[in-house]
């Protein structure tokens, strides 16, 4: 492993000496259909004698659990009714939270298969199709960092083992999310800057966390032309402003069906038991009050599912998101600034709403702690134990937070 990453040719978009095997599609696809089959075993097996918690929709799903009916709980109840015109029922004016184009994508699979396939056997066809593309650009971007046949992999183990990887599995739209920006990155990696625009566009319709892929493509472009600001006078630049076209969409569907084009915001106040979401610059402030409740909640000795939830855990992988993101620009220094940004980045962001609830849940997509750790430990190979020891540790955190979501208690 050299002091820089490699860098791709500016005129094929390749990596010098790499060759992206086709194979990476057959073995990409025979590893997420075996993960997503293991969630569904776990589920099966266990969700009957689980007890029932307020995240299960029982007028939904009807009290019978169905092969897929663990996948939906909680936040998917809200996706569903997208997909039935719930931006426009005034009983529900919380919907517009939550972002279209999984729904969409849902919606479109429905409609292809001409109502064969129920919702739920929908969403799981996106969401295996989404974690297969997912997959093969995380391994595609891995080489970019980490030489060898194996390395590449241990990043997408990385990344399936993560304690929230589930919601890939769930009706949810992390799977989509990180499809669409994942490969953004890789195309922007590969100076294809037509094509990241394109997985862009999407991207931001999907979850406002888009704008740190956004910015993170954004320092790869500039990377690319060597930090230099007059690198920058190029039309590619466009793009950038261009990927809020997705947004934009959502929102004149919102002035439409709601008049309110902000609705996807003032959303939050129609509910009072999201009032804990209140914007607060002062993260020190926030971050110490997580803390001093971590640490009662671990003193204590007998955690509730809330607390363990809803601050140790977001309180955890922020910090790891912390160090790594660091990390990996020590390692790399210049070339690692995009990716390493782009962690920083994602630790404000996630920080400015006065506390860190769900934020283990959205640590999922942040490419650079899947990256960074497999890039410490091949520079380092004393560092392997404890990398297939996080992954390890990881996966059966996954388990039991998986477990507490079938079940329909709290997860994130």
């Amino acid at each position: 492993m050299t002091d820089v990453l490699t860098r791709p040719d500016e005129t094929t978009g390749a990596a010098p000496a790499r060759k992206w095997h086709t194979t990476d599609w057959a073995r990409a696809l025979a590893v997420v259909l075996a993960w997503h089959a293991v969630l569904t075993a776990v589920a099966v097996l266990f969700q009957g004698s689980l007890p029932i918690g307020e995240g299960y929709p029982v007028k939904v799903l009807g009290p019978d659990a169905t092969l897929l009916s663990h996948t939906y709980r909680w936040d998917a109840e809200n996706f569903h009714q997208i997909t039935n015109g719930g931006y426009a029922n005034e009983a529900t004016p919380w919907v517009p939270a939550f972002y279209p184009f999984f729904p969409f994508c849902v919606w479109l699979v429905e409609t292809i298969t001409f109502g064969v396939l129920g919702f739920l056997a929908a969403g799981m066809v996106v969401n295996v199709l989404a974690t297969w593309l997912a997959a093969v650009a995380l391994l595609r971007i891995a080489r970019h960092f980490v030489t060898g046949e194996r390395a590449p992999w241990l990043v997408v183990a990385a990344f399936l083992t993560a304690p929230t990887a589930f919601f890939a599995h769930s009706f949810y739209s992390e799977a989509v999310f990180c499809a669409l920006g994942f490969w953004a990155y890789l195309f922007a990696l590969r100076r294809q800057w037509v094509w990241m625009g394109l997985a862009l566009i999407p991207l931001t319709a999907t979850r406002i966390t888009a704008v740190l892929f956004v910015g993170l493509c954004f320092l790869e472009f500039f990377r690319a032309k060597d930090w230099k600001v007059r690198g920058l006078l190029s039309w590619h630049l466009l793009w950038f402003p261009a990927a809020g076209l997705g947004v934009a969409a959502y929102a004149l569907v919102l002035k439409i069906v709601k008049n309110d084009p902000l609705a996807m915001f003032s959303a939050y106040d129609t509910v009072s038991t999201w009032s804990y979401h209140v914007a607060n610059p002062n993260i020190p402030a926030t971050l110490w009050t997580e803390l001093k409740v971590s640490l009662h909640v671990l003193a204590g000795g007998r955690p509730n599912n809330w607390d363990l939830i809803s601050h140790v855990l977001p309180l955890f992988g922020l910090g790891v998101l912390l160090a790594l993101s660091v990390y990996l620009f020590v390692a790399l220094k210049k070339d690692g600034l995009p990716l390493a940004g782009f962690g920083l980045a994602s630790f404000v962001m996630f920080t400015l709403n006065s506390n860190v609830v769900s934020v283990h849940r959205y640590l999922l997509p942040c490419v650079v702690i899947y990256v960074a750790m497999v890039v410490a430990a091949q520079r380092r190979p004393a560092l392997k134990p404890a990398l297939y020891g996080w992954m390890y540790a990881s996966s059966l955190v996954q388990a039991g937070v998986f477990l507490l979501f079938v079940s329909g208690a709290w997860a994130g």
